[in-house]
């Protein structure tokens, strides 16, 4: 259910490298800039950027910069905007083609993110984003030992580089190797108690080896730091779906739909916690939403498949049924069926039942009654 992708923007390796201006007034809007960005202020930053582009519309560093705001805020379509406006002015700017790639890889285009991270490899081949976001797409494609090479790279000239420790934590739980991962998440918390997507993935993998008790621990520790942390939230309600608690893990996945309508780990938990109530229909509206989101999401086409082929088996099981009985009533039996067919019109739409089908069942059980009447 919930994947263990639980990657911010700085777990591609991405920081925020304030360039060198080329004018004084640039300088001193690029340092207030960085104050603001130091203080989270991101749309002051962006107003102090955008002076400096209402002068000159071309100027590289202040759309780079502005770009990096843009993935910060994770407004990744506006920050792939900026980047490939840079780019027009500078088609080998490293800055830029790396924001470039991170943009593509957050927007889910992951062909041309590893494009743009290759083109930054050919001209800097220990580039530690370009080697970690590769790395980073390749785990999302589950090559799970590929993307390992990546980050191994970059931990042999960067042992402490908390990004790629994090990635090859992920990766190592994705080929069950639990004991490394969770080896390698505390070697990150020695580095830095506070990072909360090294506690998230720690709590994710003893979910997987279902240590419960322990993962309730560090999904309750991350929601008292913050009430509000989504991947703590969804760890949290992907436990107590798996203890059957649905009542619980609903109100879970209701907080995070709240704060993120188009979280497609939450439509997809919504959706399983009602399919595992009996509410088939709701639980088929939060499958298609997800769908909505990520048309190529295998758990929503697939729990979408399974209630449809679940209500199709319910209303064919019924009709046979009444079929049965009307060799003992045979018209009102008739009426029955015909009553239930037209309340499943509905379903009938979902499954393509042809009509042609229901006329054919319905034609044979009228001459199945007259050979009955006829033998009496």
């Amino acid at each position: 259910m919930f994947k263990k992708y639980l990657f911010l923007l700085f777990s591609i390796g991405f920081f925020i490298p304030i360039v060198c201006a080329q004018t004084v007034d640039d300088a001193t809007l690029l340092e207030n800039t960085k104050k603001f960005l130091m203080d989270k202020q991101y749309d002051n930053a962006i107003i102090e950027l955008d002076k400096i582009l209402a002068v000159d519309p071309e100027n590289v560093n202040a759309l780079i910069e502005k770009g990096h705001v843009r993935l910060i805020q994770g407004k990744y379509v506006k920050a792939l905007q900026n980047f490939e406006k840079a780019l027009q002015f500078e088609p080998k700017n490293i800055l830029a083609l790396s924001g470039q790639g991170t943009a593509q890889y957050h927007l889910k285009q992951y062909e041309d993110a590893l494009d743009s991270f290759n083109s930054v490899l050919k001209v800097d081949k220990d580039n530690t984003v370009a080697l970690v976001g590769s790395g980073n797409i390749l785990l999302k494609e589950q090559q799970y030992d590929n993307a390992i090479l990546f980050f191994n790279i970059v931990l042999e000239r960067e042992p402490n580089n908390i990004s790629a420790m994090i990635a090859k934590a992920s990766a190592l739980s994705g080929i069950n190797q639990y004991d490394k991962s969770l080896e390698l998440l505390e070697n990150i918390l020695q580095l830095d108690s506070d990072n909360t997507i090294a506690l998230n993935e720690k709590g994710q993998v003893y979910l997987e080896i279902e240590e419960y008790a322990l993962a309730r621990d560090v999904f309750t520790d991350l929601l008292e730091i913050d009430e509000n942390d989504i991947y703590a939230l969804l760890g949290m309600a992907e436990l107590n779906f798996l203890e059957n608690k649905n009542i619980k893990a609903e109100q879970l996945y209701d907080k995070v739909l709240l704060l993120d309508p188009d979280n497609v780990e939450g439509l997809l938990g919504k959706a399983n916690v009602l399919e595992n109530r009996g509410q088939y229909d709701d639980a088929l509206r939060y499958f298609d939403e997800a769908l909505e989101v990520d048309p190529d999401n295998l758990e929503a086409s697939n729990g979408k498949g399974s209630i449809l082929e679940h209500e199709v088996n319910a209303s064919l099981d019924l009709i046979l049924i009444i079929t049965i009985i009307g060799s003992v009533t045979s018209v009102f039996s008739f009426i029955i069926v015909m009553i239930k067919i037209k309340e499943n019109k509905k379903l009938q739409e979902r499954v393509l039942i042809a009509d042609e089908q229901i006329e054919d069942m319905v034609d044979k059980f009228m001459k199945r009654q007259k050979k009955i009447e006829k033998d009496h």
